[in-house]
């Protein structure tokens, strides 16, 4: 009981649901412990002439009585700071902006009083400043040039966040490789120094081929392949994939030599804006190019790019010669399925167009929970029918429908029926796109 009462007491803040290992106790004399009107009342000696301690685990201590201060002195304040880093993307143009985001946190349990924070910038980035916004209880200083390197005071659960600002050089190759860290001072051990540095690697594109900006749905510009000192111009952009659904981009509308003989040349390529990942279809007889492609995955895909380059005139590209780009989600959506009760739902889904068609539907719950995806492949003119009580995991479900396809926007038809066997009624709803 005294070890319980008395260490407790002392070190409640420290041992927090932190095991620890007690393999022996004793309780000694000297002193004597009255209850009087529900209140402890402690007399004689207190504590035991062999306390111990501190007992260490993890980033807590713990005094086994008053008497283990005189014994092994007071407890080592421990904080276990962080970093993160990021510019966001994965490839950067030479001679372009750099922006990173750099985030320091403290999760304790002590805070902190002079701990360091670098980022020293490789050579090829130039121009570099920085800005700093502490949580309240920290502190940083607020902005300056150049690398960082200076001391912060960080309170438990704090966080300073960094905005470094630079340009890579116009003659910068291969990788830009950047790295920030945050170090406690000799006093304040950090248990955890796992997550004490952080870096950012992009791949550096040749001046001029940066992209050109982002994608998105109903994107629509128009863009021109001039040459810039004998080099051929490629235009990139980026656009965000969502899980589960399909896109298109189109190119049409050239001008100019760009729109000779083959016309652009319009592929999705890797983050390095070279390697190609697909290669677009024409989109009739003449220089259109249509690119169509699904995201199967369940995650956001951010790496890759939509790449514009001409296929005749090259290096010889003028001012004059343009082409136009629009780019479409076409992912399809029915606002209801139910197989719940004695009602079943079939799904019908039709191709008008003259090629094949493959198509993935997904089936969410009413939360947004993914129940179920399910391939389809529609011929040429052909249409085809999905029972969707018959597929595993949606008997008895409910929610709504997506349709992610390699068909040109719109071009497809479809709707869900809900059929109610013991009435003979059926209830209809229709399969839309996204509007422009």
């Amino acid at each position: 009981m005294i070890l319980a009462c008395l260490g407790g007491a002392l070190a409640a803040s420290l041992a927090m649901a932190q095991p620890y290992d007690a393999s022996w106790h004793t309780v000694d004399g000297g002193g004597g412990m009255n209850a009087t009107g529900g209140t402890f009342e402690l007399s004689g000696t207190i504590g035991q002439p062999d306390a111990g301690g501190p007992a260490l685990g993890g980033r807590y201590g713990l005094h086994s009585g008053f008497w283990a201060l005189a014994a092994s002195g007071t407890v080592t304040p421990q904080a276990d700071l962080a970093v993160t880093k990021t510019d966001g993307v994965t490839t950067v143009a030479a001679g372009q902006p750099v922006t990173y985001t750099i985030v320091v946190t403290n999760a304790g349990p002590s805070a902190v009083v002079g701990a360091t924070v670098v980022d020293a910038p490789p050579p090829i980035l130039s121009s570099v400043s920085w800005t700093c916004a502490a949580s309240p209880g920290s502190s940083c200083p607020s902005a300056g040039p150049g690398a960082i390197n200076h001391a912060v005071d960080i309170a438990v659960g704090g966080t300073l966040t960094y905005t470094m600002s630079a340009t890579l050089v116009p003659n910068a190759t291969g990788t830009l490789v950047n790295t920030a860290t945050v170090s406690t001072p000799g006093t304040t051990p950090d248990p955890n120094s796992l997550n004490n540095s952080a870096t950012d690697t992009d791949t550096i594109l040749p001046a001029g081929t940066g992209p050109e900006g982002e994608l998105s749905h109903g994107t629509r510009l128009r863009g021109d392949l001039a040459a810039a000192a004998g080099v051929a111009d490629r235009d990139l952009f980026r656009l965000r994939q969502q899980p589960y659904a399909s896109y298109e981009v189109v190119v049409d509308a050239a001008s100019g030599d760009v729109g000779d003989g083959q016309g652009p040349a319009l592929d999705r390529v890797g983050s390095d804006g070279s390697t190609v990942l697909q290669s677009a279809q024409a989109a009739g007889s003449g220089p259109a190019r249509s690119l169509r492609w699904l995201n199967t995955t369940g995650t956001m895909v951010d790496a890759e790019l939509v790449r514009v380059q001409s296929a005749s005139c090259t290096t010889a590209c003028g001012p004059d010669d343009e082409y136009r780009l629009r780019a479409y989600e076409t992912t399809y959506s029915v606002p209801r399925f139910n197989n719940a009760g004695s009602q079943i739902t079939v799904v019908v889904l039709q191709n008008p167009t003259g090629q094949p068609v493959e198509a993935r539907v997904a089936f969410w719950s009413p939360a947004g929970a993914l129940l179920l995806e399910h391939a389809v492949t529609l011929p040429a003119h052909g249409s085809a029918s999905v029972n969707t009580a018959s597929l595993a995991g949606l008997s008895g479900q409910g929610g709504s429908v997506t349709v992610a396809h390699d068909a040109p926007y719109g071009a497809l038809a479809g709707k869900t029926v809900a059929l109610e066997p013991a009435t003979g009624f059926a209830f209809d709803s229709p399969m839309v796109p996204r509007v422009r």
